[in-house]
């Protein structure tokens, strides 16, 4: 592929729509890679934070969750002060 060829901007995407939105421009070597703060638990759905192509014309997708509320995932801590 040519240097001039970039894949189209997708940070901010939900990652189904992105991974088409590069499909349909003709990028179909991507790769993802989650993050999230340490012992936080992040729901879906996930978005793009950042993206770059690597070596072999890859596309490289930093994907993250939403935070998800302890209560909503039925923690087994107590409320502040209990």
């Amino acid at each position: 592929m040519s240097a001039e060829r970039r894949p189209p901007d997708v940070v901010g995407s939900p990652l189904d729509d992105a991974r088409r939105r590069l499909a349909a421009a003709g990028w179909f070597a991507v790769e993802v890679t989650e993050t999230r703060p340490p012992r936080r638990v992040l729901r879906p759905p996930q978005r793009v934070v950042r993206q770059r192509v690597t070596a072999g014309d890859r596309v490289l997708l930093i994907v993250c969750g939403e935070y998800a509320d302890p209560a909503e995932r039925g923690s087994d801590r107590g409320a502040p002060g209990e």
